[in-house]
């Protein structure tokens, strides 16, 4: 058995962490390096690997750091195929195919500024990848084990992070590993107990090895409700002076968050009556995502849902294009 980490190490983006089983290549993770353009250009164009060497793909959740060069591998020689959750899978045709076009726009910008006659620049990948891409999805269910290769298993369960993701359990039944099954942990981006909408991470335990990436290792976060309290003060002493609060996030799970919260907090009566507009078509269409994957919310949300929309209220508004 070897491991190799070629993303997500000694750096926060471009996760990729390659186990090698009796000849056999499992990737762990296929995300886009995201920096300065010329070093992401090269990262992302050229894979440390032999990409149609690669058996399978498990990934742990959809955030474009951690699957975002699938479609580079897949145009590559990759044939798949790429085990995620149900929602992981909704959530990718929603996020890569806004990854490629903002690819093709980035190089349609530079090819305009080369000097007469250089040879244009490809996009690392196009929307025509990220189409021969979605069909290799291999949807699994959390809490079920499911064979990726003739001596490897694996489980998803929940990561408490965004829709969908999860943590990987490995088993490992192979005469190259110690007493076998070897249980190899990975827990992708791992989430916090008591956040609104998902369920609490799974707390595995049993493993013989861990792969934990760390990018808040040296931090400590607010509990659910100290959060809930900063946004309310927050909205409130800027409305109080007249002001208008602009909340960036990113597009999936941080914004949903935030307007479950607002949401809470209106129907509690400590927030004015003031209009909230969610200005992001891809916030707009990752929140439907969200509403057709009702397995993965907690019980309060579940519960909350049975009543009403957790996610949209008469003061909310979605925009889902530039023109409003």
């Amino acid at each position: 058995m070897k491991l190799s980490f070629h993303g997500g190490v000694r750096t926060v983006t471009g996760s990729k962490h390659l186990l090698e089983v009796k000849g056999r290549n499992i990737l762990l993770e296929c995300g886009l390096f995201q920096g300065r353009r010329a070093e992401a250009r090269e990262r992302n164009s050229n894979f440390p690997f032999t990409t149609g060497e690669v058996d399978a793909v498990i990934l742990s959740h959809a955030h474009i750091d951690h699957s975002g060069a699938l479609p580079a591998l897949v145009r590559t020689g990759f044939e798949g195929p790429i085990y995620c959750t149900d929602a992981t899978a909704d959530l990718l045709g929603v996020l890569l195919r806004d990854s490629a076009q903002i690819a093709e726009r980035d190089v349609y910008y530079l090819n305009k500024r080369l000097p007469k006659g250089a040879p244009p620049i490809e996009p690392f990948y196009t929307r025509k990848d990220v189409e021969k891409t979605l069909p290799m999805l291999a949807v699994r269910s959390y809490d079920q084990t499911f064979q990726v290769t003739d001596e490897v298993s694996a489980i998803f369960r929940e990561a408490g992070h965004i829709l969908g993701a999860a943590q990987v359990i490995l088993n490992i039944d192979s005469d190259e590993v110690p007493n076998p099954p070897f249980r190899l942990g990975f827990t992708g981006d791992l989430g916090r107990d008591h956040l609104p909408i998902l369920r609490d991470p799974y707390q595995i335990d049993g493993l013989d090895a861990l792969i934990m990436e760390s990018t808040y290792g040296d931090r400590l976060h607010e509990r659910g409700e100290d959060l809930k309290a900063l946004l309310a003060g927050v909205v409130s002493r800027t409305v109080e002076r007249g002001g208008r609060l602009i909340i960036p996030a990113f597009s999936v799970g941080r914004t949903q968050r935030v307007v479950y919260l607002l949401h809470e907090l209106f129907n509690e009566g400590r927030l004015p009556a003031i209009p909230i507009y969610v200005d992001s078509p891809m916030a707009s269409e990752a929140t439907e995502v969200y509403r057709r994957h009702p397995e993965c919310y907690d019980r309060k949300a579940s519960e909350w849902l049975e009543s009403e929309d957790i996610l949209g209220f008469r003061r909310l508004t979605y925009r889902r294009s530039r023109s409003g």
